[in-house]
């Protein structure tokens, strides 16, 4: 009898565990098709500078001009080794807004020195004005590929 409730107890602790992971699971696939059912729509942007601790650029009419057109194209998990290469604080936040409303933000983190990127994680760098960043979903703990229009605005701010 008390194997049997041992054994229940156990059981009962792993059907919690998938649960709670399918249910996160599910939780991040919505977010994700929110964003991309609603990327069309978004006609704002703002960047935050975090080292000046103030919004250092906002757009309405050239949001079209510096949104990633497919952004969730290629994500990848960020593992706590590789976000030990990028410096702690994130040097910009982008906030990307549909009809006024935030739908995602991420942060751009910049590679150190004298880190060595892995190879995997090489292909989502990219560089703006001689510095190597990456674009970094902390909501998710996710990294994504895509960045070209990232990069055109990073250098049109830094140039400012």
């Amino acid at each position: 009898m008390r194997l049997m409730r041992i054994a229940l107890i156990l059981l009962a602790v792993i059907l919690i565990f998938f649960g709670w992971t399918a249910y996160k699971e599910k939780g991040q696939k919505e977010r994700i098709n929110e964003i991309i059912n609603k990327q069309q729509y978004v006609n704002e942007i703002e960047v935050k500078d975090l080292n000046k601790g103030k919004i250092i650029w906002t757009t309405k009419s050239e949001a079209n001009q510096f949104k990633e057109q497919y952004p969730l194209s290629h994500i990848e998990n960020l593992k706590k080794e590789e976000r030990n290469q990028f410096a702690e604080k994130p040097d910009y936040t982008i906030i990307y807004k549909a009809k006024g409303k935030e739908l995602y933000k991420v942060e751009i983190l910049h590679l150190l020195d004298d880190n060595k990127i892995s190879k995997e994680m090489n292909s989502f760098i990219f560089h703006a004005n001689d510095e190597e960043y990456i674009i970094y979903w902390a909501e998710q703990q996710k990294v994504f590929e895509q960045s070209s229009n990232t990069e055109k605005l990073l250098e049109r701010i830094q140039k400012k």
